[in-house]
C-alpha cells in the first residue's frame, strides 16, 4: 500500500532557523485503497489458485485418458500372447544313450 507524504518546508527567523515537518495526506482514495487491499489480495490468491488448477486439469486428463488406453492395450496384448501359447505344443522325439546296463 502507498502512502502519500506531504513535506512543508518553514524557513523562519534566527531562533528557529529552519523547520521541516512531514505529514500523511489523508484523502478518500488512500482509505478506499486501505479498504481495498486485502479483498482484492484474497481475490488475487483465489484467482490464481483457480487459474493454476484449471491448467494442471487440462494437462492431466487427457495424459490419464492416454495412459489408461495405453495400459489397456499393453494388457489385451499379453492375453492375446498367452491365449496363443496355451493352444499350442511342441513334440519332441529323444533318445537316451547310457553306456550303464539295466539291471
Amino acid at each position: 500500500m502507498f502512502k502519500v507524504y506531504k513535506r512543508t518546508i518553514h524557513i523562519g527567523t534566527s531562533a528557529q532557523p529552519q523547520q521541516i515537518e512531514y505529514q500523511v495526506e489523508t484523502n478518500g482514495r488512500s482509505k478506499i485503497s486501505k479498504f481495498l487491499a486485502i479483498p482484492a489480495m484474497i481475490a488475487g490468491a483465489v484467482l490464481g489458485t483457480l487459474v493454476f488448477s484449471v491448467f494442471f486439469a487440462a494437462l492431466l486428463i487427457p495424459l490419464g485418458f492416454i495412459g489408461f488406453r495405453t495400459w489397456r492395450l499393453i494388457k489385451t496384448a499379453q492375453q492375446q500372447s498367452v491365449s496363443q501359447t496355451e493352444g499350442e505344443s511342441i513334440a519332441a522325439e529323444y533318445t537316451v544313450i547310457s553306456d550303464k546296463e539295466q539291471q
